[in-house]
């Protein structure tokens, strides 16, 4: 694990332990040995959110659960949970779910409680002071992957789980056994532009040698220079991530994308489907 965010991941476990201690971006920086500036930036940069909102929200959550699932008085739960003031808490809880604590526990509610963070594992480095992927870049020939493709809408509440079903079902199918190689799997992503969540999704390997793969489609993927990052885990888990981190290092390194019908490549090792490389067209680099 990357050590930028397995300190990350270290911190959230620290702060999940000590949601009724007073903690301060100053006193968790302090626990473990970092600089406020430093920790602060990097926290934002792994979770994508602040640490003083991180806590705040970690806070109310648990607030919330008290409030719905034990008897506790709303001030006893305020002072347990570190909140010196009753008053700031029942406005710190208000500004966060749209009601009181009161109306909380009487079942109205407008917003979900914040989770806990999940920390998608990945290579960050320190760029010249800042914060971002760290990149490797790879030129790919010209290829023709075969296998299927699905449309879905990240709008929709089908959305994770059409696409779970969808690379599930073509690692499985036994339909396909001998026509492809077995050593990685691959996605191709392309969105439609639009801003309507639109995507295509593709899947498939490479076919294997003298092999005809029945009721597959063809896929080709263009030869060119391809930025190539790394990451460890579930692949759904990670494409929130992914967009924030790439556009982040898009503007760190000033480097634009490609276009040549590729939006993301992801590349998947069969003997290890946790490690994944995320491949992106771009210019040829300098």
């Amino acid at each position: 694990m990357n050590l930028y965010v397995h300190t990350i991941n270290t911190v959230v476990e620290h702060i999940e332990q000590n949601l009724s201690e007073p903690l301060t971006l100053q006193s968790v920086a302090r626990q473990f040995y970092l600089s406020e500036y430093h920790f602060g930036r990097l926290f934002k940069t792994i979770t994508g959110t602040s640490v003083k909102q991180y806590i705040l929200g970690r806070k109310l959550a648990l607030a919330a659960e008290k409030i719905k699932c034990t008897q506790s008085s709303i001030t006893e739960v305020a002072l347990e949970l570190g909140f010196e003031y009753p008053e700031v808490f029942s406005r710190d809880f208000k500004k966060w779910f749209g009601v009181s604590p009161a109306a909380y526990r009487n079942g109205q509610n407008e917003t979900a409680p914040m989770p806990k963070a999940f920390i998608v594992d990945r290579d960050i480095m320190n760029f010249q002071g800042v914060l971002a992927l760290k990149e490797t870049y790879t030129y790919l020939h010209e290829q023709n992957l075969c296998g299927i493709c699905i449309e879905v809408d990240e709008n929709a509440d089908d959305f994770y789980d059409k696409l779970q079903s969808a690379g599930e079902g073509f690692l499985t199918s036994s339909q396909y056994a001998g026509c492809l190689k077995e050593d990685y799997f691959y996605t191709v992503i392309n969105c439609y532009g639009d801003d309507s969540g639109r995507y295509s999704v593709f899947y498939g390997g490479e076919p294997a040698h003298g092999s005809r793969a029945p009721h597959l489609k063809i896929r080709n993927i263009p030869a060119g220079w391809y930025v190539c990052f790394s990451y460890r885990g579930e692949m759904l888990d990670m494409l929130k991530t992914f967009n924030d981190d790439f556009y982040k290092w898009m503007s760190v390194k000033e480097i634009e994308p490609c276009p040549n019908s590729i939006g993301m490549l992801t590349i998947y090792d069969r003997q290890d489907m946790q490690n994944i490389s995320i491949l992106v067209p771009v210019k040829q680099p300098k």
